[in-house]
């Protein structure tokens, strides 16, 4: 032992040796006070000979001794501050490789305002309601997309002839119906022929007549048409009915049936699951859910329920305290009361045009070209546009809607010029009278009336008159009678208000108007099916791909056809029937625009308005991406995309 302390003496020694020189070498540093030079010298040479320790984290410990109370502060600042942007940093790398995906989970409700009525395919035209929960249960041979070109939805394939008469359809194999039997030509053909039987009075008997249907296979039918028709696909849009459940049933008892309500059975990615009713038995709610054997994509929403309200306003109150998810339609007039902050708008665009159609065999004051000029010279647009539709849709100058086929920029109508209206109208010989020799005029037994009164008594079978202010001066002409007309519209707040507006256009300029709101449930049966109007301020859907052969050839002036106008002329027609037959667009075109600049110099009619369709939707119900539709039904052509859940998934 004595000898390891001698080692460590002579060490010691040798290094305060050296120590010594190199101190003689620069200017010793001070020793602190309190200490002697020998052992301050001493701590040197223990720091030399020690080895160097590397920092870790237990070091940090003890940071708080040698710092000041201001230097602790800031550090835990800028130590939170660094945790924090690490933490943020993570996360924006975690969230860069996750994706949101929809789940198959949730439900979606929608008020409507009606009741269901004939769930059925066949039936379902006539009523919106209906036609809203058919689309969704039954699916037919194509379908619309979102852009409404007819894609194939039950057939696989299809052909068509060189002449355009024939088209032969495929079916997909193994298709099945809700019930679980699998879906075969005979059914197809049952449909369509159900369709062409007079006594199960559907709707499209007047679409599908003179087609011969046939099954050339298991799954092929063959439709042979009596002309070329370019639009045909859209008719096979229409959706199957099961011949093994309908096809017992003797078609007069067509709407007796239970399946168009109970429990409809359909091969559409919906099927029925249940519906509610009230004490007296009106329906409340009706509820589908997915068809796991549906062609096409599977959708996300787990259940789908409908509520059903008497009017728009209860609709429209039932979205503000949350009993609904959406409205089938939301109407300008109400759209200020939707109060949640949380309910999304969309504006969806219809091929669809609102005009006011002329009876001249109603009205013979009508039958004069420059009366028809003088009431359209009347009307200002714009402002039924803004007042009506409060700028919801646009001004439309004839026949042919803008982006469709053959739409011409410079065919006009009469610009809105009163003074103009009144000039033709003076000319034309009916001379102002003033309300005196109106009045006398009405009492006298001789005088010769223009009113459908007179003629044919539509207005017996009209209701609900709107008083309004009488004309400041009349018109008669040289035989006495007085210019007066009876303008019909059907019971709705737009047609209405649009209605009472063009009333008092007409009265500016010496017309003797008598407005008749319709309902509903009697506008068809009672007023267009006779054609018991004189002026019918009316909407047509002319469809995604515009045809005007059903609303403007003569063939369809008498029901069940769409000529409102009552409009025949033989150019007309032959434009109509060559644009049919021709599969070249640019012809096509060019026959349109022929068509439209005579009905805009004949003035048949008068072309108002264009109008939006505005669809309300809470916006925690994601995936609805249409911009136009063709019919109200359409705007569920995409449903299989909605969804309310979402996960996420690792990129």
């Amino acid at each position: 032992m004595s000898k390891l302390f001698e080692s460590l003496r002579w060490r010691i020694k040798t290094a305060r040796h050296r120590v010594a020189g190199t101190r003689q070498q620069r200017v010793a540093a001070p020793a602190p006070a309190g200490i002697t030079g020998e052992e301050h010298l001493d701590r040197q040479l223990v720091n030399r000979l020690a080895k160097p320790k590397p920092i870790s984290v237990g070091h940090f410990r003890h940071i708080g001794k040698v710092l000041t109370p201001r230097e602790r502060i800031w550090t835990r600042i800028l130590g939170t501050i660094a945790l924090v942007a690490l933490a943020f940093i993570g996360f924006r790398a975690v969230v860069a490789h996750l994706d949101a995906i929809p789940l198959p989970k949730g439900s979606y409700t929608e008020g409507l305002v009606g009741a269901p009525q004939f769930i059925n395919p066949l039936l379902s035209q006539t009523n919106d309601v209906d036609a809203d929960i058919s689309s969704l249960i039954f699916s037919g041979l194509f379908r619309y997309d979102e852009n409404l070109h007819t894609i194939p939805d039950l057939a696989e394939k299809y052909s068509v002839s060189d002449d355009g008469l024939t088209y032969t359809v495929t079916l997909r194999d193994n298709l099945r119906w809700h019930d679980g039997t699998n879906i075969s030509a005979d059914d197809i053909v049952f449909t369509f022929s159900s369709a062409q039987d007079p006594e199960f009075h559907s709707p499209l008997y007047l679409s599908l007549l003179g087609i011969q249907v046939s099954k050339t296979g298991e799954r092929e039918v063959t439709f042979r048409l009596p002309e070329p028709h370019d639009r045909f696909l859209e008719l096979l849009t229409t959706g199957l009915l099961p011949e093994h459940l309908w096809g017992e049933i003797p078609p007069i008892h067509s709407t007796l049936n239970e399946y168009n309500l109970n429990n409809p059975i359909g091969s559409g990615r919906w099927r029925f699951k249940s519906l509610t009713k009230d004490g007296r038995g009106n329906i409340k709610t009706y509820s589908l859910v997915p068809f796991s054997d549906a062609v096409g994509a599977k959708p996300y929403l787990q259940e789908i329920t409908f509520k059903f309200y008497s009017d728009p306003g209860s609709a429209v109150a039932a979205l503000n305290n949350r009993t609904v998810d959406g409205i089938g339609y939301l109407p300008n007039e109400l759209e200020a009361e939707v109060n949640d902050p949380q309910i999304k708008r969309y504006a969806l665009t219809l091929p669809r045009y609102t005009a006011i159609f002329f009876n001249q065999q109603a009205n013979p004051a009508l039958r004069e070209k420059s009366v028809r000029q003088a009431l359209t010279a009347a009307i200002d647009r714009a402002k039924i546009l803004s007042d009506v539709l409060e700028l919801k849709g646009e001004i439309v100058e004839g026949p042919i809607l803008p982006n469709t086929p053959g739409f011409d920029p410079t065919i006009q109508e009469p610009a809105y010029d009163p003074a103009a209206a009144e000039k033709l109208l003076d000319d034309a010989g009916w001379s102002r009278i003033d309300a005196a020799a109106y009045a006398q005029l009405k009492s006298s037994p001789t005088t010769t009336a223009t009113s459908t009164t007179a003629l044919h008594g539509a207005t017996a079978t009209s209701s609900q008159p709107i008083a309004a202010n009488a004309p400041a001066y009349y018109r008669r002409n040289t035989a006495g009678a007085i210019l007066e007309l009876n303008l019909t519209t059907v019971d709705s707040p737009e047609n209405a208000k649009g209605a009472e507006l063009v009333a008092q256009f007409w009265r500016g300029i010496g017309v003797d108007v008598n407005v008749t709101i319709v309902s509903k449930n009697r506008i068809l049966r009672e007023i267009i099916k006779p054609r018991s109007y004189q002026a019918i301020l009316y909407g047509e859907v002319i469809g995604a791909d515009p045809d005007p052969y059903p609303f403007w050839h003569s063939s369809q002036v008498a029901d069940p056809g769409l000529n409102l106008a009552i409009f025949s002329n033989r150019q007309v027609d032959k434009l109509l029937e060559e644009a049919r037959a021709t599969q070249d667009g640019n012809v096509k075109a060019k026959k349109f625009q022929e068509f439209a600049r005579l009905v805009n110099a004949e003035l048949p009619a008068i072309f108002l308005y264009a109008p939006t369709y505005t669809y309300a939707m809470r916006a925690s119900v994601k995936g609805f991406a249409m911009t136009k539709i063709m019919l109200p039904q359409d705007r569920f052509n995409q449903i299989f995309a909605w969804y309310v859940k979402t996960g996420f998934q690792w990129r």
